[in-house]
Protein backbone atom coordinates (compact mmCIF):
# COMPACT_ATOMS: atom_id res chain seq x y z
CA UNK A 1 0.00 0.00 0.00
CA UNK A 2 1.34 3.44 -0.93
CA UNK A 3 0.12 6.78 0.41
CA UNK A 4 1.26 10.01 -1.23
CA UNK A 5 1.79 12.58 1.54
CA UNK A 6 0.75 16.20 0.98
CA UNK A 7 3.15 19.10 0.45
CA UNK A 8 1.79 21.42 3.14
CA UNK A 9 -0.80 21.64 5.89
CA UNK A 10 -1.16 20.31 9.40
CA UNK A 11 -3.16 17.30 8.22
CA UNK A 12 -0.01 15.83 6.60
CA UNK A 13 3.11 14.33 8.13
CA UNK A 14 5.89 16.91 8.42
CA UNK A 15 9.34 16.92 9.97
CA UNK A 16 11.12 19.96 11.38
CA UNK A 17 14.63 20.67 10.12
CA UNK A 18 17.03 23.53 10.77
CA UNK A 19 18.88 25.38 8.01
CA UNK A 20 22.41 26.81 8.14
CA UNK A 21 21.33 29.91 10.08
CA UNK A 22 19.39 27.83 12.64
CA UNK A 23 15.95 28.75 11.30
CA UNK A 24 13.32 26.01 11.60
CA UNK A 25 11.42 24.79 8.55
CA UNK A 26 9.09 21.89 7.77
CA UNK A 27 9.44 19.31 5.07
CA UNK A 28 6.87 16.74 4.07
CA UNK A 29 8.17 13.25 3.21
CA UNK A 30 6.74 12.13 -0.11
CA UNK A 31 5.40 8.64 0.61
CA UNK A 32 4.24 6.35 3.39
CA UNK A 33 4.49 2.74 2.28
CA UNK A 34 3.27 -0.45 3.94
CA UNK A 35 5.20 -3.46 2.64
CA UNK A 36 3.84 -6.98 2.23
CA UNK A 37 5.58 -8.03 5.46
CA UNK A 38 3.66 -5.34 7.38
CA UNK A 39 6.48 -2.83 7.85
CA UNK A 40 5.70 0.85 7.35
CA UNK A 41 8.32 3.01 5.62
CA UNK A 42 8.42 6.79 5.30
CA UNK A 43 10.17 7.84 2.10
CA UNK A 44 11.51 11.15 0.83
CA UNK A 45 12.45 11.29 -2.85
CA UNK A 46 15.18 13.45 -4.34
CA UNK A 47 16.75 13.90 -7.75
CA UNK A 48 19.24 11.19 -8.54
CA UNK A 49 22.15 10.80 -10.90
CA UNK A 50 22.23 10.66 -14.67
CA UNK A 51 25.38 10.18 -16.72
CA UNK A 52 27.45 10.91 -13.60
CA UNK A 53 25.74 14.24 -12.85
CA UNK A 54 23.34 14.99 -9.99
CA UNK A 55 19.70 15.85 -10.65
CA UNK A 56 19.14 16.90 -7.04
CA UNK A 57 18.22 20.59 -6.74
CA UNK A 58 17.43 20.71 -3.00
CA UNK A 59 20.06 22.82 -1.22
CA UNK A 60 18.74 21.69 2.18
CA UNK A 61 18.92 17.97 1.44
CA UNK A 62 21.58 17.21 4.05
CA UNK A 63 19.76 19.17 6.78
CA UNK A 64 16.52 17.36 5.93
CA UNK A 65 18.27 13.98 5.88
CA UNK A 66 19.81 14.50 9.32
CA UNK A 67 16.52 15.75 10.81
CA UNK A 68 14.67 12.79 9.28
CA UNK A 69 17.27 10.39 10.69
CA UNK A 70 16.85 11.82 14.21
CA UNK A 71 13.03 11.78 13.90
CA UNK A 72 13.02 8.14 12.74
CA UNK A 73 15.34 7.10 15.55
CA UNK A 74 13.20 8.89 18.15
CA UNK A 75 10.00 7.19 16.95
CA UNK A 76 11.56 3.87 15.84
CA UNK A 77 10.51 4.25 12.19
CA UNK A 78 11.69 2.71 8.94
CA UNK A 79 12.71 5.52 6.63
CA UNK A 80 14.97 6.57 3.80
CA UNK A 81 15.83 9.03 1.09
CA UNK A 82 15.30 7.56 -2.37
CA UNK A 83 17.13 8.69 -5.51
CA UNK A 84 17.68 7.12 -8.89
CA UNK A 85 20.69 6.31 -11.00
CA UNK A 86 19.58 6.16 -14.63
CA UNK A 87 16.03 5.18 -13.59
CA UNK A 88 17.01 2.51 -10.99
CA UNK A 89 15.95 3.47 -7.45
CA UNK A 90 18.32 3.49 -4.46
CA UNK A 91 17.68 4.16 -0.77
CA UNK A 92 19.90 5.62 1.95
CA UNK A 93 19.20 5.99 5.68
CA UNK A 94 22.73 6.02 7.09
CA UNK A 95 24.94 8.96 6.04
CA UNK A 96 23.89 11.34 3.28
CA UNK A 97 26.25 11.76 0.36
CA UNK A 98 25.48 13.43 -2.95
CA UNK A 99 27.78 10.88 -4.61
CA UNK A 100 25.70 7.73 -4.97
CA UNK A 101 28.59 5.35 -5.71
CA UNK A 102 29.21 4.56 -2.03
CA UNK A 103 27.88 1.67 0.05
CA UNK A 104 25.24 3.82 1.77
CA UNK A 105 23.04 3.93 -1.37
CA UNK A 106 21.54 0.46 -1.87
CA UNK A 107 18.97 -0.77 -4.40
CA UNK A 108 15.45 -0.05 -3.17
CA UNK A 109 14.30 -3.52 -4.23
CA UNK A 110 16.78 -5.03 -1.74
CA UNK A 111 15.07 -3.17 1.13
CA UNK A 112 11.37 -2.87 0.28
CA UNK A 113 10.03 -6.29 -0.56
Amino acid sequence: MVYKNGDSGQQYLSIVYVNGIRKQWLFYPDYIIKTTDGNVWIIETKGGMQAGHTKNIDRQVENKFNAFKEYAKKYNLHWGFVRDIDEELYINNTIYTEDMSGDNWIPLDDVLK
